[in-house]
């Protein structure tokens, strides 16, 4: 086990932290305060909580809340729920570290139960797929609840986590952190610290019990700069995590993460020896660990859960969350917001190097706006050459993927439209014939159908008929992408149904619509 090395830092500050802002309790439209009775003492305990309106059950996400927080703090993944439809729950399992009934009391797992039963009640859950979540006194609840609760959770994904109170108390006292009062409010009522109390709270003294975590998988995530830039020191996660290789997979010493190993990590903040392709959310990788079950994260990052990229990772039985690809992605100006399916593509592949080339107004092979450079068969090489050098140097896309189309049926181009379906072919012919000149091998080309349009939103001076065009377009589409060996991803027919809510202007997708599309090409992946 990892002695308190960190205590001998005393750079680090009590920082304020997008985890630790306890004022924010601004929740999106949708999750609702609710009262739930405690199975333990019979109080009414609070929570937040939103119910999936999806058709089919959905799974259930447990977030727990902060060290210093409580049901009420608003959650960066709140918002991320409602795209993935998923129901959530947010308990206060009694508030905020600063008590005895808090911080791993007896209390504690039992109210973290009564939630999980109380939104099976009144949510749509898939039973079998509950999820815990959480960072800094998150993710110490979450380790906690993988020792001790009952109920068959499938995964527990603990970020920034505390495992060893007794440690972190004496960390905290060295560098005059706030959470070392607390501690001696949580075990002695403030009197003094209680080293044996705060032991028996602690995850890394815990005993492991199998039989309660059949199936069940535990993924520790720590940014590298924990406990300089942030209040837990990363050797808090890699004890636990060496616990666990003893525990679950006794004799694997192989797999444990060794003293000299974890105090190079502690004291030079960076691994020389990390493979730089590996990567989280965009993120340097400089540790990972994995066994079935279990695995540990050392990321380029500090106090800190990766949002969006949390609720990706907790289903590790996807390609798209256990692989890592090298993705390009060329489209229009649905590919270009901030929350448009290329960046939602990012998010659901968060292993992978993701590189966008979409332009507003961009087009298959016509001069759109009189402008050369929103016609892809004149800037296809140039697009190409961008896109690897962004990737790097030796280094091959696995996947194009290209939603393009939807500007080629405007009203301006309406009698040019048998010219559509021959710059398509000489678009993945050009491709090619790059990857040859270049030495680059050909990736899988997928072409993503382009989206429907609603003619009672969409200008007509544009786009009057554009969404019939379409329709027929992307049935030539699917068969010239036959023809020349490519994919097509007919994602027309899965948006189409409710459009009229996923589009603001009648051409271009909201958060959910581009969430929507992302999802049906990253399922697409996972099908391959």
């Amino acid at each position: 086990m990892i002695l308190a090395l960190f205590s001998l830092f005393a750079g680090a500050q009590d920082e304020k932290t997008a985890w630790d802002n306890t004022l924010n309790k601004d929740w999106p439209q949708g999750f609702r305060e609710v009262g739930i009775q405690s199975s333990a003492d019979e109080t009414l305990q609070k929570a937040v909580f939103h119910a999936s309106e999806e058709a089919e059950p959905q799974p259930l996400i447990v977030s727990l809340h902060t060290w210093s927080g409580d049901y009420l703090q608003k959650d960066p993944l709140a918002e991320e729920i409602l795209l993935w439809g998923w129901n959530y729950i947010h308990p206060d399992f009694r508030g905020s570290n600063t008590k005895p009934a808090a911080c791993g009391s007896e209390l504690v797992i039992p109210d973290i139960e009564d939630a999980i039963q109380y939104a099976i009640a009144n949510g749509n859950v898939d039973t079998t797929e509950v999820h815990i979540i959480g960072v800094s006194g998150g993710g110490y609840a979450t380790l906690l609840a993988f020792m001790k609760l009952d109920y068959p959770v499938k995964s527990f994904n603990a970020w920034a986590s505390i495992s060893n109170l007794e440690n972190w108390y004496w960390e905290c006292k060295g560098r005059g952190l706030k959470y070392a009062e607390h501690l001696e409010q949580v075990t002695t009522n403030g009197n003094r610290f209680d080293a044996a109390e705060a032991r028996k709270r602690s995850p890394l003294f815990a005993g492991f019990q199998a039989e309660k975590r059949t199936g069940a998988s535990l993924n520790i995530y720590a940014g590298i700069h924990d406990g300089y830039t942030g209040s837990v020191p990363i050797s808090q996660s890699i004890d636990m995590y060496n616990k666990l290789v003893d525990e679950m997979y006794p004799g694997n010493t192989d797999e444990k993460i060794s003293e000299s190993e974890a105090y190079s990590l502690l004291t030079k903040q960076i691994n020389p020896d990390a493979d730089e392709n590996a990567k989280v959310g965009g993120r340097q990788i400089y540790l990972s660990r994995e066994l079935p079950n279990l695995s540990f994260t050392l990321f380029e990052g500090t106090h800190e859960m990766l949002v969006p990229q949390g609720l990706p990772l907790i289903d590790k039985s996807k390609k798209t969350t256990s692989e890592a690809f090298n993705v390009m992605t060329l489209g229009d100006s649905n590919g270009t917001f901030p929350y448009s399916w290329t960046q939602q593509l990012k998010k659901l592949l968060p292993l992978s190097t993701c590189v966008n080339r979409s332009i507003a107004g961009n087009t298959i092979g016509f001069d759109n706006l009189n402008r050369e450079d929103l016609n892809t068969l004149r800037n296809i090489d140039r697009y190409l050459d961008e896109a690897y050098a962004e990737l790097g140097e030796g280094e091959n896309f696995d996947y194009l993927f290209i939603n393009l189309g939807t500007n080629d049926t405007k009203k301006v181009f309406v009698k040019r439209q048998k010219e559509v379906y021959a710059n398509f072919e000489k678009l993945i012919g050009m491709i090619r014939i790059y990857m040859a000149e270049h030495g680059k091998s050909v990736p899988v080309i997928c072409w993503v159908s382009p989206s429907p349009m609603d003619g009672t939103k969409a200008n007509p001076v544009k786009y009057e008929g554009g969404d019939k065009r379409i329709q027929i377009n992307n049935k030539k589409f699917e068969k010239l992408a036959a023809k020349k060996g490519i994919s097509f991803l007919n994602t027309y027919r899965e948006l189409k149904p409710g459009f009229e809510n996923k589009t603001e202007d009648g051409v271009h997708l909201k958060a959910k619509g581009q969430f929507q599309l992302a999802s049906e090409i990253a399922g697409w992946i996972d099908r391959q």
